[in-house]
């Protein structure tokens, strides 16, 4: 390992999740010589789960953030044909929309405001993406009649992946471009060098810290105030034969997304207190029952998969994005946490764009790493 380290890259990546993985992909395409390190495996952590919903914010009290994200959930759908069509590797993607109902009358003023927001927000280029109320399930039992006896909102905005399928194609696409080391912890030795843990110095221009609740440690010695907390979520993956087209449904904080196979993913839990971060339990029986409950077309079909693991979400919950304060050629993006997977392609643009001398993309404030820690 040391023998190989001795190289110099232009780019150390540590982290190799989805965000990790999608600036691999920009950095070589750019002609980076370029290295990525994972402590584990790739995409083992949460980038490893079952739903992938690309689900934008609500249009109302539009800001930067959410125009972030607007404009990620848009570019996607083209990055993903183009890997698809570079690997042979289907990533799941569906346009498929998203359906909520309504449970209560006083939703519906709520719904309108939101439906007459995106239609002055939801705009890119010349394509319009609308919002609309809907009196009827968009299937039987897709969902339940019963738990939207107020209609519910649709949006042609929503969509899905396949998580895994994703990251598989991300890899195979930088596999040979990319020097690639899993099982290889990254950590800040003296004078504020990365290393790695048997103290072999990493040699690069820049850095690219995308190792979600590993990225605090690593980033200690430099931002000393930098903090996040991890959340478990559960998910669940049912043995169904239902349509991929079906829009996702979200309902009393439960998702349900019918993947290209034809099987539904159900989640998630966010839970702040646990014992043990891979294991299910009865929190995750309690969302699919629920899921049961709201979709009877789902009812009797058997659990496929279980799944359980950490997310990190950041103090102020936004995800941590740019060039360390003081600190020349250290950069962070990480914290996606719900939304990681429809914009972790914008983030490592956002994040390479000054590294690379690419187009800029504007981080909203609130993502700015300076406007998040003290420096050290």
């Amino acid at each position: 390992m040391s023998n190989v380290l001795s190289k110099n890259y232009d780019l150390a990546i540590i982290g190799g999740g989805v965000v990790g993985l999608w600036c691999a992909y920009f950095a070589q395409k750019s002609g980076l010589k370029t290295a990525l390190f994972e402590a584990n495996t790739i995409a083992s952590g949460a980038s490893g789960g079952l739903l992938g919903a690309l689900m934008p914010h609500m249009p109302t009290q539009w800001n930067g953030k959410k125009q972030f994200q607007f404009d990620g959930l848009v570019e996607l759908e083209d990055l993903v044909a183009e890997i698809e069509a570079t690997t042979g590797v289907s990533c799941g993607y569906a346009r498929v929309g998203r359906l909520q109902p309504l449970s209560r009358p006083e939703h519906l003023n709520d719904a309108q405001e939101r439906c007459a927001a995106a239609h002055d927000r939801w705009q890119y280029g010349e394509r319009q993406f609308e919002m609309r109320i809907v009196d009827e399930p968009h299937s039987s039992g897709w969902p339940d009649s019963d738990v939207m006896p107020h209609g519910a909102v649709f949006d042609d905005l929503s969509a899905h992946v396949n998580p895994r399928a994703v990251t598989a194609a991300l890899l195979k696409s930088i596999a040979g471009q990319v020097d690639i080391f899993e099982h290889t912890p990254v950590t800040s030795g003296e004078n504020k060098k990365m290393t790695l843990n048997d103290g072999t110095m990493i040699n690069a221009k820049d850095f690219i810290v995308a190792a979600g609740l590993g990225s605090f440690d690593i980033l200690k010695p430099f931002t000393p105030s930098l903090a996040g907390r991890p959340v478990k979520g559960q998910a669940a993956l049912l043995d169904t034969k239902l349509d991929p087209k079906l829009p996702v449904l979200f309902q009393q904080g439960v998702y349900l997304i019918v993947h290209e196979d034809g099987r539904t993913a159900i989640g998630s839990t966010s839970e702040r207190e646990f014992e043990d971060a891979r294991a299910t339990d009865q929190l995750l029986e309690d969302v699919i029952a629920k899921a049961r409950m709201i979709c009877p077309v789902i009812k009797d079909a058997p659990v496929a998969e279980r799944w359980a693991n950490l997310r990190m979400q950041p103090i102020g919950r936004d995800p941590l994005l740019g060039r360390l304060p003081d600190h020349d050629g250290v950069h962070i993006a990480t914290g996606g946490f719900k939304i990681g997977f429809g914009i972790a392609h914008r983030m490592a643009q956002a994040v390479l764009a000054p590294i690379t001398g690419s187009t800029p993309i504007e981080i909203p404030e609130s993502f700015r790493i300076e406007n998040r820690v003290n420096p050290a």
